[in-house]
């Protein structure tokens, strides 16, 4: 049995959707069988993969069954992330999920990039082992929270904090510029303004600009459109919050990132948050956030500055 990793093709799609969507089930199942199964992916959610880079994209075929493993790179600035990563069961154990690994860190250290990791579940010890032994190392936990939206209702404006939308701006040049500055003061060398610009692209969301004495210090992009079939929800994507600019931002930021997602009709609200930063795990929970699932984020090179960023940045590297 043969098999060849080469790139993605956008003749792919309907094979690596189907793989995607077996492949997770099945995961899914083993580690929480709580939840409903694991539907397709959309063409847009594995379009804007293909379009965060499309020579990063991989997949693996074998001579008769045709595609039987995929996996997805994002460069976010100098920061790269491998995922999502699938492969179908019986072809797992082979080597299969490895080599398409290998090849995904292999790229995104080639584009340039100097911190290159993943998330994985905490809970899979064979996905756990697997990026052990190809060099990887657990960097810190992030921890999913979630909140129902039925009861939302919309907070008043803040005295001292501004919010806009990108949908509404009237110079999205000027809050790409925003967006970049404030991921390099979290982390030097990452850049978000592309995970905005695809939000924007493929109508995922929209992203809200936080403003203190005029001066951008905020931002959070949510996707209120989930790239899952029938999968209904919204989730902050990546939020940001200038070092030094406190709880108060965070806040706003939050409450608008609600408001945008129950205008939208979503039912519940996602925030990615790192488990080391208490503050925003205490503000949440305030807010009637719970825990609804946890990640291992995973480096093989650099850092993500998930345990040293001094301003907030709550993302997560998995779709």
């Amino acid at each position: 049995m043969k098999i060849m990793i080469r790139k993605m093709r956008v003749e792919d799609i309907e094979d690596v959707k189907r793989v995607d969507a077996v492949a997770w089930d099945e995961l899914i199942k083993r580690a929480y069988p709580e939840l409903p199964r694991m539907t397709s992916r959309t063409d847009e959610g594995i379009l804007s993969y293909l379009h965060s880079d499309q020579d990063g994209a991989m997949v693996a075929v074998e001579e008769r069954a045709g595609v039987v493993g995929s996996c997805f790179s994002h460069i976010w600035g100098k920061t790269g992330w491998v995922g999502p990563l699938s492969v179908l069961s019986s072809y797992q154990g082979m080597g299969v999920g490895k080599e398409l690994l290998k090849s995904s860190l292999r790229y995104l250290e080639e584009t340039g990039c100097s911190d290159i990791g993943l998330e994985t579940y905490p809970e899979v010890p064979v996905s756990v082992g697997m990026y052990l032994r190809a060099g990887l190392r657990p960097e810190g936990m992030i921890v999913i929270l979630g909140k129902a939206l039925s009861d939302h209702k919309p907070s008043p404006p803040s005295t001292t904090v501004s919010i806009e939308r990108l949908s509404k701006s009237s110079s999205e040049q000027r809050v790409l510029a925003s967006v970049k500055q404030i991921s390099d003061a979290l982390n030097p060398g990452l850049d978000y303004s592309g995970e905005v610009a695809l939000t924007k692209k493929f109508s995922f969301g929209d992203t809200l600009v936080a403003k203190h004495e005029g001066k951008v210090c905020g931002f959070s992009t949510v996707h209120t459109v989930m790239r899952r079939v029938d999968m209904a929800g919204s989730a902050v994507r990546c939020l940001g919050v200038m070092p030094g600019r406190g709880e108060a931002v965070l806040e706003e930021l939050v409450s608008a990132s609600e408001d945008l997602a129950a205008e939208s009709g979503a039912p519940e609200m996602l925030i990615p948050v790192p488990g080391t930063r208490r503050s925003a795990l205490d503000l949440l929970m305030s807010r009637g956030y719970v825990v609804t699932q946890t990640l291992e984020r995973m480096m093989w090179m650099g850092s993500s500055g998930l345990m040293t960023s001094t301003g907030e940045n709550l993302c997560s590297w998995s779709g």
